[in-house]
């Protein structure tokens, strides 16, 4: 006798969380399996000779359209209202300033090749090829980025008493409960009708070894969830961690962030560029020289016979510009578009309006001794908390050296991003310093020159990333996936891969594929 499919994956949800279950009904063919990266739109060689796009934005969905249209012969410009290419890709070193809608913060770090803060996206998953491909082609270096560290920490003020614990004891105790309540329904008559005796000994052997059961099938802790003190040389044998009060444990509001890395965009170890983030943009800047204006802030959009007039600023002179094309691709944050002078119809205005934009904010600050290092044994990873600072990131840059970044807060959810948002960066750094002092007693001993970066409050961004609810995505996203006349629109809104640089490259590759089509087709 075998168990049933739906029985099946009971058990190995309970046993190995969503993720498993979700991996076991993909491998059974229960669940559509994406489509593998296929490339930019195969555009032949000359095949927009003749034709003019102007791209607002060079962030990497507008750099992708410049770099692909232009390969067909298009004759592009993009305009970009900063002074540097990669929009919300992003890296801050030594020297550099942020700046907000409402002041300053100059950067104040030692500079070093590891010194260096990415404010913007700052991790790629190994499936996202398209950002990758590119990252191939322009010659930007690839790292492993520690995302997913055991031996971080895991902190919740309404559990456990406050206290802080390994990542590595919270996921492994939680495991082992979990795998000693699915042992015990082997004893249930329901599953012994539908398992053979060979099976329900495999079952239990797997849950055995998955949770670290004793030969009762029960969880009485584990090495895995490491040690209290460590074991070593002669007669040091150690001692391993109590079990936690794993029912405490699951009552926490965020219990889920113990498998963050289980989830589809994460894993225990991704990839970044060496150097930072903003390598990748740079990259692409580099790529297309003079065919990006910097500087050049677009206020004005219209139609005309033939296709449409744009007026921008030059912001170092104050000189008005006026260009003409054929096409426009809008690759800005919607928060950008919405405000410019445009004749956009009523459809695609009230469609941009729709979506929303998440509140991010991160602060990072220099520390002139890699405490994390020293004092916890922190290599790479993530530490959580139920303070407002959410998360705390170790660099995965710079092992052993004697100094480094260390990003103090990673902040998404909305209600605590704004109230972030309408600090002072002074009171935003305090904020984070005296939150972090519950992961790391003398917390405020070890940073200085903090910088906090609101990403509401950044021009030219107004938000991290875009969010559409289940509403908008159903009827006001297909109204921007077409065009609007002349007027396209490309970024990471443009996808279903927000708040990645895949999306951007995604998108990019959806409208300039769209421009191509139309082209030809007037070509006929």
């Amino acid at each position: 006798m075998t168990l049933t499919r739906r029985r099946l994956l009971n058990l190995v949800g309970k046993a190995g969380g969503a993720a498993a279950a979700y991996r076991t009904m993909a491998a059974m063919g229960l669940l559509p399996v994406p489509a593998a990266y296929a490339g930019p739109p195969n555009l032949p060689p000359g095949s927009g000779h003749g034709v003019s796009v102007v791209i607002v934005g060079a962030g990497i969905a507008g750099m992708v359209a410049a770099l692909e249209l232009g390969k067909a012969g298009y004759r592009c410009r993009v305009l970009e209202a900063r002074a540097r290419p990669g929009g919300r890709n992003w890296t801050l070193r030594s020297g550099d300033t942020v700046e907000e809608v409402d002041g300053s913060q100059a950067v104040a770090w030692e500079a070093g090749p590891h010194m260096y803060f990415n404010p913007g996206p700052a991790r790629i998953p190994y499936h996202h090829q398209g950002i990758l491909s590119y990252c191939r082609a322009l010659g930007v270096p690839l790292e492993p980025l520690v995302n997913d560290n055991r031996g971080a920490y895991f902190h919740d003020d309404k559990v456990l008493g406050g206290k802080t614990v390994l990542l590595r004891q919270g996921i492994t105790d939680a495991r082992g409960f979990v795998a000693e309540l699915a042992a015990k329904t082997l004893d249930r008559e329901a599953l012994d009708a539908g398992v053979s005796l060979a099976d329900k000994e495999r079952i239990a052997a797997f849950l055995k070894d998955f949770g670290a059961l004793g030969k009762d099938l029960k969880y009485h802790g584990s090495s895995r969830a490491g040690f209290a003190i460590e074991p070593g040389g002669g007669t040091e044998a150690g001692r391993r961690n109590e079990p936690l009060d794993v029912r405490q444990l699951i009552s926490s509001e965020f219990w889920w962030r113990l498998n963050f890395a289980e989830s589809a965009g994460m894993a225990a170890t991704m990839l970044q560029p060496v150097g930072g983030m903003g390598r990748i943009g740079e990259a692409f800047g580099k790529a297309l020289g003079d065919v990006v204006t910097y500087e050049a802030e677009v206020t004005q959009l219209r139609r005309t016979d033939h296709g449409a007039r744009i007026l921008w600023r030059d912001r170092k002179s104050g000189a008005e510009h006026e260009e003409t094309a054929d096409y426009v691709v809008c690759a800005a944050p919607l928060t950008v578009v919405k405000r410019l002078d445009a004749d956009f119809t009523p459809e695609v205005v009230k469609a941009m309006a729709a979506v929303d934009y998440v509140a991010a904010g991160k602060v990072a600050f220099e520390a002139g001794r890699r405490f994390w290092e020293l004092d916890d044994h922190i290599y790479g990873g993530i530490s959580w908390t139920s303070r407002d600072i959410t998360q705390i990131w170790y660099p995965s840059a710079g092992f052993h050296e004697r100094n480094g970044i260390i990003v103090g807060a990673y902040i998404w959810s909305d209600d605590i991003g704004e109230a972030f948002a309408k600090k002072p960066p002074s009171q935003r750094l305090a904020d984070a310093i005296a939150d972090a002092e519950v992961l790391h007693p003398g917390y405020a001993k070890e940073v200085k020159n903090g910088v906090a970066v609101s990403w509401a409050k950044i021009p030219f961004s107004g938000g991290a990333w875009a969010e559409w609810d289940e509403g908008a995505r159903d009827a006001a996203y297909p109204v921007l996936l077409q065009p609007d006349g002349p007027f396209y629109f490309a970024g990471e809104h443009m996808s279903y891969v927000t708040g990645w640089q895949e999306g951007a490259v995604r998108s990019a590759q959806y409208t300039i594929g769209q421009i191509a089509e139309r082209v030809a087709a007037r070509k006929i």
